[in-house]
């Protein structure tokens, strides 16, 4: 049993002489030790963890193209609308003013406009033209207001424009407005 050796166990693999390792088996060793560790390396490297961001940005979502919005029309016209006398002149309620100035006010066939009398003096609202009030007789129904009064005037549905006026005030434009009566 001299020329026998004992099995000896090196790098995983059984070798059957304890002798010495030559010079190629040692060029052999250290191929094998350095593509181990560079398989480890990369292994690590590609396969552990989270994965790296990718480089390459999301594509952008397509944005669709906005279609474009015709350009607004002009308001409907309105139901009705209370206007106040001030001692400053006339204002038109909240709504009403979001979509017309006193001086181009449109309502429909059959409204009403309401004046209310917030001043301490009295206020005498009638049709254009002034000293003759003929343009809108139903106007002339809100005619003379009290201090705290308000008054409607009768529907108005006559299709056309019509001015009208603080008689106690002529001539004032901050006493004056204009109403377009139109079809529904």
């Amino acid at each position: 049993m001299l020329g026998r050796r004992k099995p000896f166990l090196h790098w995983g693999a059984i070798r059957m002489d304890a002798g010495p390792f030559t010079r190629r088996e040692n060029i052999c060793r250290s191929r094998k030790f350095w593509t181990i560790l560079l398989l480890m390396v990369i292994s690590f490297a590609c396969g552990s963890g989270t994965p790296a961001p990718s480089a390459v940005a999301p594509a952008p979502t397509p944005t669709s193209t906005p279609t474009p919005t015709p350009p607004p029309g002009p308001p409907k016209p309105l139901e009705g609308a209370t206007i106040t006398v001030t001692a400053s002149g006339f204002t038109l309620d909240t709504v009403s003013a979001s979509a017309f100035k006193l001086n181009d006010l449109h309502v429909y066939q059959g409204a009403r406009l309401t004046f209310v009398n917030t001043d301490i003096q009295p206020h005498d609202v009638l049709s254009d033209p002034p000293h003759i009030h003929t343009d809108c007789p139903e106007m002339n129904t809100a005619g003379y207001l009290v201090p705290g009064q308000s008054r409607a005037t009768d529907p108005l549905n006559r299709i056309m424009t019509c001015g009208f006026h603080d008689h106690t005030h002529e001539g004032d434009p901050a006493f004056s407005g204009k109403v377009t009566i139109e079809a529904r």
